[in-house]
């Protein structure tokens, strides 16, 4: 079977201490800024730099996240953090960002990247786009099966990894925009305010629940499973969790990678009453999906600690193995080469070893004495030693030596992690602005025979809705851009749809999903499910041949007005933000089918309605703004910004509202109704 990682988290010192002594084969840990759980303790430069050292004695990598999306004003600071990181000699650094990743490939080319399930990659595809730029390992969306993750690892030739324990998020990662709404804290920049975990109602339902609250993963009983499909990585989630927690979840899916058996009922128990969120799940692995993966009646996620009962944790933490040769002349300087890992080293005294009147240098005294270690990280498997003449050597010379060797070998061995390296950030070079234009999103055909009316530059259409009224969309295909889901399991029959569409004359794909970021058959635009955030990501899709992108929701108009352009940007101006996409339809969650009704609503404990969607004609729900955006007054500000395109971003709309918004803006007739400015004034924390 594959040897596989287990990749234990660490919010502070103390919790990193608690992973390693309980087995762990690397920690994942974040500095103080540029991590998505900037609410754990976190480290210091330094600690970073302690903790570094710590798990490299004792035989453990450390990844450090840098996973959160990075504004132009940021990058800076944050490629500075980098090349502290990259001195120091982590192990990988753990990224979301596009534009970020493409300067730590240009300036950093040794530093290991780890694509961070931020990055919300769920196929093939995504993994193979993201093992070309550079990724050395892939951390995958939580809402994959064993039998989705196998096909993945099948098909690409990257290291995988897998959540296997601890909270699971209702959204696909790197695509909730919930909290930065809400509360202006956005999880895509480590701020997340969790507000899945609160109360909610479903349509017309008077029973309030908590129906974004899912119970806590636990994949203990099938490690063997990843084990045979090539997992490399086993990750259990914990970061803002304290060490008690670490070091039991730890300890205990330590003992099951090793063994091979199955868990005892009592081990499982013990995981459940650690941290209890209403129970545990096997999540998506088994390929079921429903009611019986939540905790609707559990207002909290309280430690549920037994003062009965105290588990111990074996102390699994790894020794560094050396071998050592001693030579002790009469006569000369006794000194001791020691070596392992790759690092070998050789420790001398100044005394010179005498003669021996009554008393010389017995091996099996010498052997002993070196043997003791002690506390240090390092265990001596082999011992040789040479003597010639009649030397004498005291215990303490003896004890000396060992010191002076280890010391020596600690010191050289930790400098083998560090790497050398500066950086520079590039100019862009900005393309000549174009006048600013309008494009348009529908979801349904009404939508569209009411756009159509009006001089739109591009239409963005639902693959299905295209194939469905061909006929209909014939006569402007050379303004369609083909729309496919947002999340894309089967591959093949998105490749097969496109391939109709090409073959019908529609060439233009909006990319939301990484699986089409290599994709040459088509003129690319890029969606706003990228999460374009600087210059430098657009830089990067400007490489990757794409014609023009819409920015990250989350920006604010200075920070647009500070990206160099590049590429033609484009900004939403009108419609329901789209907030949650989730595995789980959330209708069903009340016991209704969401195809029975023409619009679905989520409604908070302030009673305001959120409209629930589908992914396309998947059952994936997409949870949509209450309140639309609404940029018709402001259109100059945007366009100061630097927007070439102007997008009005229809979702749940009839076509009479479609016919207002449109006219509102081509024109200048006044809006009706409330509306929100989102972003575009403050920005998001």
């Amino acid at each position: 079977m594959n040897k596989m990682e287990l990749l234990a988290p660490a919010g502070n010192m103390e919790c990193l201490k608690a992973a390693v002594y309980a087995g762990a084969d690397a920690v994942y840990l974040a500095g103080k800024l540029f991590g998505a759980r900037s609410y754990a303790d976190n480290f210091s430069d330094e600690e970073l730099k302690e903790a570094a050292h710590y798990c490299h004695l004792r035989g453990v990598k450390v990844y450090v996240t840098v996973n959160t999306l990075i504004s132009d004003r940021e990058i800076g600071g944050a490629m500075e953090y980098i090349k502290m990181l990259n001195d120091i000699g982590v192990d990988a650094v753990i990224v979301q960002d596009l534009g970020i990743f493409s300067l730590i490939k240009e300036n950093f080319p040794k530093l290991p990247i780890h694509a961070s399930t931020q990055m919300t990659v769920h196929n093939a595809s995504g993994v193979k786009a993201l093992s070309k730029m550079g990724a050395e390992q892939v951390v995958l969306s939580r809402e994959l099966s064993l039998k989705e993750i196998k096909k993945i690892k099948n098909e690409t030739d990257v290291k995988i990894e897998v959540f296997a324990h601890g909270a699971l998020c209702m959204c696909y990662s790197g695509q909730c925009l919930l909290s930065s709404i809400l509360g202006g804290r956005s999880g895509n920049r480590g701020k997340c305010a969790q507000p899945c975990r609160l109360e909610y109602k479903i349509n017309e339902n008077n029973e309030k629940g908590f129906y974004l609250s899912l119970k806590d993963l636990c994949a203990l009983n099938h490690i063997n499973e990843m084990k045979e499909i090539g997992v490399s990585s086993l990750k259990i989630e914990g970061r803002m969790k304290g060490a008690e927690y670490v070091s039991l979840v730890v300890g205990i899916y330590r003992k099951y990678i090793d063994s091979g058996e199955m868990p005892t009922k009592e081990d499982l128990e013990r995981l459940d009453r650690i941290f209890y969120r209403g129970g545990q799940t096997d999540g998506y692995l088994t390929g079921r999906k429903g009611k019986e993966m939540f905790c609707f009646n559990k207002p909290d996620n309280p430690y549920e600690k037994q003062e009965n009962e105290k588990y111990e944790t074996p102390n699994r933490e790894k020794k560094i193995k050396l071998n050592a040769k001693a030579k002790l002349y009469e006569g000369e300087t006794p000194n001791l080469k020691i070596w392992g890992e790759g690092v070998e080293v050789t420790a001398s005294l100044n005394d010179v070893l005498a003669k021996g009147e009554t008393k010389t240098v017995n091996k099996e005294l010498f052997c002993e004495k070196i043997s003791k270690t002690g506390g240090t990280p390092f265990e001596f498997e082999n011992i040789k030693v040479e003597i010639k003449g009649a030397p004498f050597m005291a215990v303490g010379q003896i004890n000396e030596l060992r010191r002076c060797a280890l010391s020596k070998f600690e010191e050289e061995y930790l400098s083998s992690f560090r790497r050398n390296g500066d950086y520079s950030i590039r100019e862009i070079d900005e393309k000549d602005k174009e006048e600013a234009t309008f494009s348009c999103r529908v979801a349904n055909i009404n939508q569209f025979y009411s756009a159509k009316e009006y001089d739109f530059e591009r239409f963005y259409v639902p693959d299905s809705l295209i194939l469905e009224y061909a006929e209909a969309f014939a006569p402007y295909k050379d303004k369609i851009v083909i729309e496919t889901e947002s999340i894309i399991k089967d591959e093949q029959k998105t490749r097969e749809r496109l391939k109709i569409l090409k073959d019908l004359g529609f060439n233009k794909l909006l990319v939301n999903n990484l699986a089409f970021l290599d994709e040459d058959d088509f003129t690319k635009y890029g969606g706003f499910r990228l999460n374009v955030f600087n210059s430098f990501a657009l830089d990067f899709l400007k490489e990757k041949g794409f014609k023009g992108v819409t920015l990250s929701p989350e920006l604010n108009l200075g920070a647009i007005r500070d990206m160099k352009k590049s590429l033609s940007i484009e900004t939403m101006v009108y419609g329901h933000l789209p907030l949650m996409i989730t595995e789980n339809c959330i209708i069903r969650n009340n016991n209704e089918c969401p195809c029975n009704r023409d619009i679905n609503y989520l409604i908070d404990r302030k009673g305001i309605k959120f409209p629930v969607v589908k992914d396309g004609e998947s059952c994936l729900s997409v949870v949509l703004n209450s309140l639309p955006l609404y940029m018709g007054d402001k259109l100059d500000d945007i366009i100061k910004s630097g927007a070439e395109s102007l997008l009005i971003y229809f979702t749940v709309e009839d076509e009479k509202k479609v016919s207002g918004v449109c006219a509102s803006f081509f024109d200048k007739e006044d809006f009706k109704g409330e509306y929100t400015r989102l972003h575009y004034n403050k920005g998001v924390l």
